[in-house]
Order: C-alpha cells, then structure tokens, then sequence
C-alpha cells in the first residue's frame, strides 16, 4: 500500500497537478479572489513612521500603478496612521472599513507592511529586505499578479 501511494504521489508531482504558489514569500489564503469590478484587489497596509514600509512602498506603488493603469488590478496602499490612501492624489483621512476588516483580518497584530493580493495571496513583512533585494521584491509582486490576471 505505501509503494502505491508513493507511486501515485510521483506521478501527480511529475504531472504537475499539484498547485505551485506563485511566490515563495507569499501564503497562499485559498482559490477565492476578491475583486472590484471584475478586476482582483490589491492592497498594501502600511504605516508612514515604518522604516521597513517606506523600504518597499515605492517598489509596491509603481507595480500596482503598473498593473492598474492597464486595467488589470484595483489596488490600494493604505497609510493606517493618515488614513491616505498613497495610489490617489486625493489626500484621504480614514481607511474604510471593508479595507480595515481586511488588515484585521490578515494581521491580527496589527503589523506592518502587509500586502493582500486578490484576497488569495497575503504576507506580513517583507520577503527579501534582510538581502536588501528589491528586485526580488518586484518579482514576487509580478508573479502574484500575472498568476491573478491572466
């Protein structure tokens, strides 16, 4: 019976049936996007005294405008001690409260940056700050995105 499991186990790795998360750096919440006009939700929480959100918030912002300005992605960087929302030119005041439920929801403990991909992909930190490696920032970001846009 083991050799028959491990048998059909080999073949279902070699197949490929096996789902593969897009990043390394990023738990994957389930299969269930969450969208805005048929368009996945991308969030990024963050605090404007966070050393470690102002390492990686440029990077974050110019890959959902990216993303955003081609129609694929809705997407939010919300500042939780403004209430500003850095994607808009408007200057927010208070994050809403389904965004809120979200942070809630993904950091109960209330740390920061969290980015929320579709509702599917989450994280809590950075994945490659201590390497000091934006690039490999950005290419967990676009992954995520062309995994939830294409």
């Amino acid at each position: 019976m083991k050799k028959l499991f491990v048998a059909l186990l080999f073949i279902v790795l070699v197949s490929g049936c096996v789902a593969q998360t897009p990043s390394t750096t990023f738990i994957q919440q389930g299969t269930d996007v969450c969208n805005e006009d048929g368009k996945p939700v991308i969030v990024m929480f963050s605090a404007t005294w966070c050393p470690h959100c102002n390492w990686i918030g440029p990077t974050f912002d110019r890959v959902a405008e990216e993303y955003a300005a081609q129609g694929k992605i809705a997407a939010y960087h919300w500042q939780l001690d403004t209430g500003d929302n850095d994607l808009t030119d408007a200057v927010e005041t208070a994050v809403p409260a389904k965004f809120k439920g979200m942070f809630d929801t993904y950091s109960p403990e209330g740390s920061v940056p969290v980015f929320v991909f579709g509702c599917a992909f989450y994280r809590v930190g950075n994945g490659h700050e201590a390497q000091e490696d934006l690039a490999a920032e950005e290419a967990d970001f676009r992954a995520i995105l062309d995994h939830l846009t294409k």
